[in-house]
């Protein structure tokens, strides 16, 4: 039972995170400064991904209660979904987000007279 907890939370978890990613693309929080936002190419395409693993194991997961022949696959769905979300977050920790800093920095405006 607990086994199916974590499985289905696992796979609602991609679904989740898979729209949020792609849906970041074309309408974007604005919780970030635009130099350090994703790439819209590859997050599209990890939305993509995540969302397509997150349907497709669920479906796997809820047939395998008809089905004793896809109960069998649950396991190794587990794996391959903790697999793309640990491979996702390295992604986003180290991939994801190059900052580009457009432009040059402000001349200052001391004169010398330093701040007090």
């Amino acid at each position: 039972m607990t086994f199916l907890v974590f499985y289905f939370i696992l796979f609602v978890v991609l679904i989740f995170q898979g729209t949020h990613v792609a849906g970041e693309v074309k309408t974007p929080l604005g919780t970030l400064p635009e130099e350090v936002g994703q790439n819209p190419v590859a997050s599209a395409r990890w939305g993509i991904l995540l969302i397509a693993v997150g349907f497709f194991g669920s479906t796997v997961g809820l047939l395998g209660f008809r089905y004793p022949a896809l109960a069998a696959l649950r396991p190794a769905l587990l794996g391959l979904g903790l697999g793309i979300l640990a491979l996702f977050g390295l992604w986003v920790l180290f991939l994801g987000r190059k900052p580009e800093f457009i432009g040059k920095p402000a001349v200052a405006d001391d004169h010398g007279h330093g701040q007090h």
